[in-house]
């Protein structure tokens, strides 16, 4: 098969769908982002043949639709995809959205990989020789298939009530890009966690009018670096020790770096970082600003939304604003039901049951990668996995359905 990088012509070929017939390959990756990349170059390093399927026309897409002022919040060295450093000098000590893109790009043509654009995955089904992957066009074939479409892939915003008919603007966090167009406005972002944190702080900085943030759970809040040291570094060890202990040390963290923070409408998350990770899978709310704006009143933080009224956002405890725009930061969804949720190989909350380089008894071949979370940052566990996957199918394990 010939060889497609994110930036060739082959590339701009497949984005207009032209792709050429694959009738068995070795490994088929689903998803072009940071994780199927390192599973796709870590196959091909053990001499596993690996094509990637992407939906969009270029590698990294969920990244490009990202706010303007995103940074990842671990360090570029803790970052770094198998086989290719992510280093401080040309991506940043934390890569910001668009020099992240170009790690990506970079990863991608340093490892030659395989990447055949604009064919959306949107089924697998088990064979006699592995697993037919069907797409919007054509179908394939692998003996191994890696799923790596993302887990933050479809934005998710929750159906309250009245929100069909409310008259003001409500967009997901998704859509944000930067503060400019809310200069001079009054916005509700609605959530305080990762994203939430930092579209309120870009907000309050770049000349909102009025900042409101609606909390329903109390965030955890940590700093890039804690006592001079990142942040994932005593991740590592306390990953290892009971969720109790990473939740204390948490709130240590956060008492030391903040104070007390129930004065501002921010007081003790009643689940600790370790264990909302764990439940929940998500991440603390890094602060870059956020804390600052909060204490200046130039954020204020309001009760939950429960619903809309024309053109009235309904609180807890029966309260009412009238924000000009409504900015939900309230995640999003996996999106794995339709693709693999006939095969039992997901639990109650969309996730997959096996990860970390594991494929399910129920269906030998068929790995997950980029749906692990710790204390230590997504993307160390995802240069795991990918190695872990690779060794698997190198060594003969998941090696298809019988």
């Amino acid at each position: 098969m010939a060889r497609v990088d994110g930036v060739s012509a082959a590339g701009r070929d497949r984005a207009l769908g032209v792709v050429a017939s694959v009738a068995m390959a070795e490994a088929i990756v689903c998803g072009a982002g940071a994780a199927g990349l390192a599973a796709a170059a870590t196959l091909g390093a053990a001499g596993v043949q690996a094509v990637v399927l992407e939906r969009s026309d270029r590698v990294g897409a969920s990244w490009r639709s990202r706010y303007d002022g995103l940074r990842l919040n671990t360090p570029a060295w803790m970052s770094t995809l198998p086989g290719y450093r992510a280093r401080h000098r040309k991506y940043g000590e934390y890569p910001s959205r668009d020099n992240w893109v170009r790690y990506l790009e970079d990863y991608t043509q340093y490892h030659r990989l395989d990447v055949r654009f604009g064919v959306d995955v949107q089924k697998l089904s088990a064979t006699r020789r592995g697993w037919q992957v069907e797409t919007d066009g054509e179908a394939f074939e692998a003996a191994h298939v890696i799923v790596a479409t993302g887990h933050e892939r479809n934005p998710y915003i929750p159906d309250w009530p009245g929100r069909e008919s409310y008259d003001g603007k409500l967009i997901h966090s998704s859509a944000y890009r930067n503060p400019g167009p809310y200069r001079g406005r009054d916005v509700l972002v609605v959530g305080p966690n990762v994203t939430g944190s930092e579209l309120a702080n870009q907000l309050a900085k770049g000349g909102a009018e009025r900042v409101r943030v609606a909390c329903r759970t109390p965030p955890n809040v940590v700093a890039r670096k804690f006592l001079g040291v990142n942040v994932n570094l005593p991740g590592l060890v306390l990953n290892r020790l009971p969720s109790r202990v990473g939740d204390e040390v948490g709130w240590l963290m956060q008492r030391i770096l903040f104070g007390r923070l129930d004065q501002y409408g921010i007081p003790r998350s009643p689940m600790g970082v370790a264990t909302t990770m764990v439940r929940r899978r998500q991440s603390p709310a890094y602060d870059d600003g956020f804390i600052d704006e909060l204490r200046a009143g130039r954020i204020e933080i309001v009760a939950a939304v429960t619903g809309f009224d024309r053109s009235e956002v309904i609180l807890a405890g029966g309260g009412r604003i009238r924000p000009d725009v409504v900015i939900a930061a309230t995640g999003y969804r996996r999106g794995l039901q339709d693709l693999v949720g006939h095969l039992g190989v997901l639990d109650a909350d969309g996730c997959p049951m096996v990860s970390g380089g594991r494929d399910h008894p129920r269906s030998p071949g068929l790995f997950f990668i980029g749906y692990r979370i710790d204390l230590s940052g997504q993307l160390r566990l995802m240069r795991i996995d990918a190695k872990a996957i690779a060794a698997t199918i190198s060594r003969g394990g998941g090696s298809g359905n019988s």
